[in-house]
């Protein structure tokens, strides 16, 4: 989902307890995201995390936990 511009992708947590559904682990992801040519633009980035969201609900059915 995130194409060409996904450099790295980092697991930096997974958390299971109060909070999360028993069944269920809330998992933080770091994308590294970067176009050798130029610096990507504000607009572009959000549309790339919002493609790796929508793909992550249809395929995992992930969610994004209320902060």
């Amino acid at each position: 989902a995130a194409g060409a511009a996904l450099q790295n992708i980092v697991v930096f947590d997974v958390y299971r307890g109060k909070g999360v559904d028993s069944s269920r682990k809330s998992i933080g992801l770091g994308l590294i995201l970067q176009d050798v040519s130029r610096t990507l633009t504000d607009e572009e980035t959000d549309a790339i995390v919002a493609r790796v969201v929508s793909d992550l609900e249809r395929e995992c059915s992930a969610t994004i936990r209320d902060r």
